[in-house]
C-alpha cells in the first residue's frame, strides 16, 4: 500500500520543522529518485507550494541582499520557513527513504547509494 505521506508528525524532530514535513510531503513517488539525487549533490528543488534551497543555488542578487545561510533552507509560499543543518536533513532523508523503499523495494541499492553520497558530502558520521 503506497503512502500519501513520507513525514508525518511523530517522525518530526522538531515542530518547528514543519516547512521540511509540508515540502517532502509535496513530492510524488515519480520524482522522488530524482529529489534525493539532487539533494544528495547539494541542489534543491521547488514544488507547487514550497522549496528546497541550498546556500549553492542562491544566485549573486540573493547574496547581494543578504540571502546567505547556512545549512539547507526549507520555506513555504506562505512565508514560513526554516534552516536546518545538513546533519539534520540527512536524518529526514533516512526517515523518507526508509518509507519510499517500504513501498518501493527494488530502489533501495539506488536510495542507500545517494544517501551514502550526501553523508560524504556533507561529512556526516
Amino acid at each position: 500500500m503506497k503512502r500519501d505521506f513520507r513525514l508525518y508528525d511523530q517522525n518530526m524532530l522538531d515542530k518547528e520543522h514543519f516547512p521540511v514535513q509540508v515540502v517532502f510531503n509535496m513530492v510524488s513517488d515519480e520524482r522522488f529518485i530524482q529529489i534525493i539525487e539532487g539533494i544528495s549533490e547539494g541542489r534543491g528543488f521547488g514544488e507547487n507550494f514550497g522549496a528546497c534551497v541550498f546556500p549553492d543555488d542562491l544566485d549573486e542578487y540573493d547574496i547581494a541582499t543578504g540571502g546567505i545561510f547556512g545549512g539547507v533552507e526549507f520555506g513555504l509560499h506562505s512565508g514560513e520557513e526554516i534552516v536546518i543543518d545538513y546533519e539534520t536533513l540527512y536524518k529526514y532523508l533516512q526517515i523518507i527513504c526508509s518509507s519510499f523503499m517500504d513501498d518501493y523495494p527494488d530502489k533501495q541499492e539506488t536510495l542507500n547509494k545517494l544517501l551514502n553520497k550526501y553523508k560524504q558530502k556533507y561529512n556526516i558520521e
